[in-house]
């Protein structure tokens, strides 16, 4: 290299590090490849009837079976079995290219389960892994009947289901105004389990808690919305609780009326670094920037389930500006991705089935890099026309409706996701599916409007 040239180099590479030392940078995630789950797709040899909306509710629950491969569970809350609409859940034993190996159905009739639902229950609505709450070895799901009626129309219920190995249940604790210490008055329509997340052990007593999302109660206004946080005990039930809502937990800004605080909910891990585990709350009917747009709140908690502090995420604050359009629905679905970009934090998967990318509302998940003070650094959208996905929806099929982190199914080192579209029509109206993703590495990128002099400056050595 002639002396010219060097001199060059190490004038840009120190202009380089001025510039980029004042650039924000922000990141990217895109699908790598993708595997469908349906009626006629990915190996899936059960039953489903038309408007069954398999893939309304997924939760990963770890390697059940012991063959080193992660396993899935998916809700299919408008099954018949035994009676209309009263739900079931799928238990999907995955090979590691997202198709399914064998799967055992959950239900009024199927499963080992017995207990007692009745029609329109809507059982799978909603689904959580409890780790091994039982010490058996198992892992454990909390599964949502939110339309169930102890105690009055549509209060909802809970069931926890101790799992054996082969995805049958064992035995179960059902938790609803009159079943399993909840100790709580619930009102009509309120749907307690409309989501529903394990976030830890919040209390530090060895147990894992929920975080129980009910965004139909009215605490200070009409669909206001609200978050039950359960302190659990390792039978499957409640120890103790807090409620969140416009009147309830120290939530210092109040929903508005039709915000449905509490559609979703998962722990974020511990944001501000103060020892306790913080939550994403999904308000899909949240209308900043228009109607219906959705948001996530982002809540800081105290070890008693009560609210230290928040942040808000939608259209018009925490770094998404701009991004969203009328009935979106953000915030429909919560899944914790873990840290993507090594930077401390981790980061968000959030639904917006009401997409209308491609056509109406075909649906979409946004990937959100968190930052510690619950603001995002950069986000990325995969839907139909964004995110190098290249699945075939249709409208309607409302993809993002559920979520879940799935791990590293296929060993390339990055995270994977599984992605509900309940109204997906293969082999029959609505009778749903599920994509597998398989992502790509995590992109960093610095934005700067001094492009133009990188460019100069490499041409510029380039000719010397």
């Amino acid at each position: 290299m002639k002396p010219n040239q060097l001199s060059a180099l190490i004038a840009l590479s120190i202009l380089l590090s001025l510039l980029i030392s004042g650039c924000e940078e922000t990141y990217t995630k895109e699908v790598d490849e993708d595997q469908k789950i349906s009626d006629s797709r990915g190996q899936f040899s059960g039953d489903l009837d038309d408007g069954d909306q398999f893939g309304a509710a997924l939760a990963n629950i770890g390697d059940l079976e012991g063959d080193g491969v992660i396993d899935l569970a998916v809700g299919s809350p408008y099954d018949d079995d035994n009676g209309e609409n009263r739900g079931a859940v799928w238990v999907l034993f995955l090979d590691d290219d997202g198709q399914v190996d064998t799967q055992q159905k959950i239900s009024d009739s199927k499963g080992s389960f017995d207990g007692d639902l009745d029609d329109g229950d809507l059982f799978g609505s909603a689904l959580a892994s409890l780790d091994d709450l039982n010490g058996d070895g198992f892992r454990d799901i909390v599964v949502s009947a939110p339309m169930d009626d102890d105690g009055g129309t549509d209060h909802g219920a809970l069931w926890v289901l101790f799992l054996k190995d082969d995805g049958t249940v064992e035995s179960y604790q059902k938790i609803s105004e009159e079943s399993g210490e909840l100790n709580e008055n619930l009102d009509a329509d309120d749907q307690f389990g409309h989501a529903v997340a394990n976030i830890g052990d919040l209390n530090n007593d060895g147990i894992t808690d929920l975080a129980v999302g009910m965004p139909n109660d009215d605490d200070g206004g009409t669909d206001r919305g609200a978050v039950w946080i359960l302190f659990m005990n390792s039978d499957g039930t409640v120890s103790a609780r807090q409620k969140i809502s416009s009147e309830k937990g120290d939530l210092e800004r109040k929903p508005n009326d039709g915000d449905r605080f509490g559609s979703s909910v998962t722990a974020v891990g511990d944001l501000d670094d103060d020892g306790v585990v913080d939550i994403a709350v999904g308000t899909s009917g949240d209308d900043d920037g228009g109607s219906d747009r959705g948001a996530v709140w982002v809540l800081f908690l105290n070890s008693d389930g009560t609210v230290d502090g928040l942040k808000r995420i939608s259209h018009n604050r925490g770094g998404l500006e701009d991004q969203l359009s009328d009935g979106d629905r953000f915030g429909s679905a919560l899944a914790n991705l873990g840290d993507l970009n090594d930077d401390g934090n981790d980061d968000l998967m959030v639904g917006a089935p009401g997409s209308d990318d491609g056509g109406s509302n075909r649906g979409a998940t946004w990937i959100l890099f968190m930052q510690g003070d619950g603001e995002i650094i950069s986000a990325s959208k995969i839907s139909d026309t964004e995110g190098d996905f290249d699945g075939s929806l249709n409208d309607n099929d409302q993809f993002g409706s559920s979520l879940a982190a799935i791990g590293d199914l296929n060993e390339d080192d990055h995270q994977d996701l599984a992605v509900g579209a309940p109204f997906d029509d293969n082999g029959g109206t609505d009778k749903g599916a599920t994509w597998i993703l398989f992502l790509g590495p995590t992109e960093s990128h610095y934005d700067t409007s001094e492009g133009i002099i990188f460019g100069s400056l490499s041409s510029a050595v380039q000719q010397q």
